[in-house]
């Protein structure tokens, strides 16, 4: 099927824009429905087959002509579009189409990003961190992390005098109540912190040492202050309410991110633990299950608190703990098109790592969130 020389109905930017490109598949085709519309001719079609070219990269693209070249499976909508136009045969068609992709599509202003940061808030979090270097309690851990975060996703997409509206932010924070702490479009966040504090920022030295300077740092979220249950199940329901809203309305967008930050297992309504394991992985089972133009909805889950340091382990006879080896069943399986984001971050996995980290110190915790988000951003 050769597109060199159509029209696609893409909002691009000039360093986006697609070159000729064929796509060469052994698909089965099925017209699904026709219909006219103010003198135009419509057709809509499924296609399948394989893919070798893809969409979002800029370049010269080839016709497949040996199978060893195969890279992936093709799922497209087609929409050709006849106009009937007497005038103009040669653009009388054009072609609108979505491919589905394996999480290769990056955040821009016309097709936004949605990301959901979860929080353990429980009595637990109130705990002080394990590790030497960290000398304050998980939920300060947590939420210093997950602020900085977020400030550094705004300055990634600032423009001149605001950040562009490239991703939407949405943290959730769970104990025996389940809360939406924060939610909005980055311009949003930059105006509405909760306040300005200085803070002292942990960073690498470069040579295996962590260093430690001030900065003024928006604060949008804060740690908690008092006990509570561990309501995991409900903050991963509250989150799948939101994504399947966010597609429902954006079908063409970014696949949505969820990262967990939580010190162990689900603990809710007086159940014994494997109940509420249970109901927590169903539930994330069907946030796994969604689909979206872009590819599956990706979960990363971070541990804090005690067991051995685990980074993206691909089984679960590399993680200590009863809590991490949970918390690996319910990540997802980091997809390849996030390799170039795991090392700016400074880590690499190998095939089939999930995306979880346990016993992280906060340059990784942080190093996790900006990896899980950030193959979304790009190089802005």
């Amino acid at each position: 099927m050769n597109f060199a020389n159509s029209t696609v109905s893409q909002k691009q930017s000039n360093a986006e824009r697609l070159m000729r490109c064929i796509i060469y598949s052994p698909h089965w085709l099925r017209t699904i429905l026709l219909f006219v519309v103010k003198s135009a001719f419509y057709i809509l079609t499924l296609a399948w087959g394989f893919r070798r070219c893809s969409f979002r990269l800029t370049g010269q693209c080839e016709s497949l002509r040996i199978v060893e070249r195969v890279t992936e499976w093709l799922y497209a909508f087609f929409l050709c579009i006849n106009n009937n136009n007497p005038n103009n045969p040669a653009g009388a068609y054009r072609f609108l189409f979505v491919l589905h992709m394996n999480n290769e599509m990056q955040w821009s202003s016309a097709t936004p990003g949605l990301l959901v940061i979860l929080i353990d808030q429980s009595g637990s979090m109130l705990l002080p961190m394990e590790s030497p270097n960290e000398k304050e309690t998980r939920t300060t851990f947590a939420t210093k992390a997950v602020n900085r975060v977020i400030d550094t996703i705004i300055q990634k997409n600032f423009d001149g005098k605001a950040p562009k509206n490239r991703c939407f932010i949405s943290v959730i924070g769970y104990n025996h109540k389940v809360k939406n702490l924060i939610a909005g479009y980055l311009k949003d966040l930059d105006e509405n912190p909760i306040r300005v504090d200085k803070v002292k920022q942990k960073i690498s030295d470069g040579a295996g040492g962590i260093l430690e300077i001030d900065k003024s740092m928006p604060i949008w979220v804060e740690p908690i202050k008092e006990d509570g249950a561990t309501n995991m199940k409900g903050a991963f329901e509250m989150a799948k309410e939101i994504i399947e809203k966010w597609i429902s309305d954006k079908p063409s967008n970014p696949a949505p991110v969820i990262i967990n930050i939580s010190d162990g297992v689900p603990y809710f309504n007086r159940q014994g633990e494997e109940e509420c394991k249970n109901q927590t992985i169903e539930v994330v089972n069907q946030i796994k299950a969604i689909d979206t133009a872009d590819g599956k909805v990706q979960i990363f889950n971070a541990m804090i608190g005690n067991g051995t340091k685990a980074l993206f382990p691909a089984s679960k006879e590399e993680i200590s703990t009863a809590e991490g080896k949970f918390l690996y069943d319910i990540s997802t399986e980091i997809p390849d098109s996030y390799k170039g984001a795991a090392e700016k971050n400074g880590f690499s996995y190998k095939s089939g790592a999930r995306g979880l980290i346990c016993q992280c110190d906060g340059v990784e915790l942080v190093g996790l969130i900006d990896f899980g988000s950030s193959k979304g951003q790009g190089d802005r």
